[in-house]
């Protein structure tokens, strides 16, 4: 072989894999920012139906996007790291569970897009300049939670009317949450009904909140879908069925796991929305030109067996509307 061919191959020997690499499409990169991870009970469901939703708009996972998945379980003082994780991975949008983790992203970057998939109050926490017209790097799903006080209430006096008391679950590092306490404050003290305040902002926060509701004597107690509360609230329902105080809250789960009763946002549904968020980010669209949307489904689930240990009987006017009953 002469010089100019030797080289010539050498040439070709070298730039071949350049090009070859040149046309693999890079993959989509989602980042997951969220209490639990698909394998766990309580968020297999929801899970399901987001990657369900993602496939049917053409994702799928290995082959055009990569998941970058962090999961608190609960301990929520991780939100930070895993942060910082995500930014340094260069994910394309960063799925946020709760008003913490979208706090928390916000924190770190105002480029990458952020779908929020739980929140509540995201305009009064500053997450979105309205929910026409976002304005920043999130847009999403709220779960609007405040609307829904006021039916918390009405459920729990039909329950037992002789409730003078109401104990609150929530989470003050959680903006929406805060906020929501806020909302049934007012609620509650118009129908003459007094709040007992049971802030969770640590898991060494809830055998406090416990020992409160016991010593004020709570018969009723409403529990906030955090990601601080999510990872004790077992301990509650145990703790409510052993001093038989009725519960209830917006997070379906919660009742599949023990609680009374819950009315809120069909979670599975709201994650699926979720999804076509991503999806539309992945194409290009800019989370400030994507409405924040509100769920239109609800769903009222009662848990039957909690009720028996309780003793309490259900009324009709409520079994007749609930969309699940847990025998």
């Amino acid at each position: 072989m002469n010089r100019r061919n030797a080289i010539s191959a050498l040439l070709a020997f070298g730039t071949a894999p350049i090009c070859l690499y040149a046309q693999q499409p890079r993959l989509a990169r989602v980042g997951i920012l969220a209490t639990w991870p698909p394998s766990a009970p309580a968020a297999q469901r929801t899970w399901s139906a987001f990657y369900a939703e993602l496939r049917a708009r053409g994702w799928d996972a290995g082959r055009n996007f990569v998941i970058e998945g962090r999961y608190t379980e609960g301990r929520v003082e991780k939100l930070p790291a895993f942060v910082g994780e995500l930014v340094a991975a260069a994910v394309d949008v960063i799925v946020a569970g709760d008003s913490l983790a979208v706090d928390s992203a916000r924190k770190a970057t105002r480029t990458i897009p952020i779908v929020m998939t739980n929140v509540s109050h995201a305009v009064e926490a500053g997450f979105v300049a309205s929910f026409s017209h976002p304005g920043g790097n999130v847009t999403g799903v709220t779960n609007q939670l405040s609307d829904l006080m006021a039916k918390h209430v009405e459920f729990l006096r039909l329950v037992r009317p002789d409730m003078k008391k109401v104990g609150v679950f929530w989470s003050p590092d959680n903006a929406g949450s805060a906020l929501a306490f806020k909302d049934m404050q007012a609620v509650v003290r118009s129908l003459g009904i007094d709040v007992v305040s049971l802030p969770i902002g640590v898991p060494a926060d809830l055998a406090r909140g416990l020992a409160v509701a016991h010593r004020e004597g709570v018969l009723a107690l409403h529990v906030h879908p955090t990601a601080t509360i999510a990872a004790g609230f077992r301990q509650i329902a145990d703790w409510a069925a052993q001093n038989r105080v009725i519960s209830i809250s917006g997070r379906n789960d919660f009742t599949r796991g023990g609680l009374l009763m819950s009315y809120g946002a069909d979670t599975a549904d709201v994650y699926r929305t979720s999804a076509t968020f991503v999806d539309r980010i992945l194409r290009g669209a800019k989370p400030a030109d994507l409405p924040v949307e509100q769920p239109t489904k609800f769903e009222l689930i009662l848990n039957l067996k909690t009720a028996k240990v309780l003793g309490v009987t259900i009324p009709q006017s409520i079994l007749v509307r609930a969309d699940e009953v847990i025998q």
